[in-house]
């Protein structure tokens, strides 16, 4: 009897540092893909901001929103907002559990955030 007890803590704790691991990386993938689409979204600069403000520049949301919407491609859960020249991203993956399925815990959702800023470039031939 022991031993099956200590058996199962075993494959328990070997669950939770496999499944743990694999949760990590999900939640690793998840900051990467939101920092790479608000990395999207904030090149999708509003042309008008562009003439009408000499050195500031903001973003449109509409093309922020189509920029990130193409980088995600299959990802089905993401959200966006735009103020001003910063484009902020969340993305939720959902990891699935491989051993604690075992103990009725079949998948974890992780989320990532990430925010990125427009900036203007090189504006004369003195900025070099």
């Amino acid at each position: 009897m022991f031993f099956v007890v200590l058996a199962v803590a075993l494959v328990m704790l070997g669950g939770l540092a496999y499944d743990g691991a694999q949760i990590l990386n999900a939640k690793r993938t998840a900051s990467g893909l939101a920092l790479e689409a608000a990395r999207a979204g904030a090149q999708a600069i509003s042309s008008e901001s562009v003439y009408q403000e000499p050195g500031n520049v903001s973003v449109d949301p509409t093309l922020a929103q189509v920029a990130a919407a193409e980088y995600l491609g299959q990802h089905k859960k993401w959200s966006l907002s735009v103020q001003g020249d910063t484009v902020s991203t969340t993305v939720w993956l959902t990891q699935p559990l491989l051993i604690l399925s075992m103990l009725g815990l079949d998948s974890r959702q992780v989320a990532g955030s990430a925010t990125a800023r427009a900036v203007r470039g090189v504006q004369t031939g003195d900025d070099l």
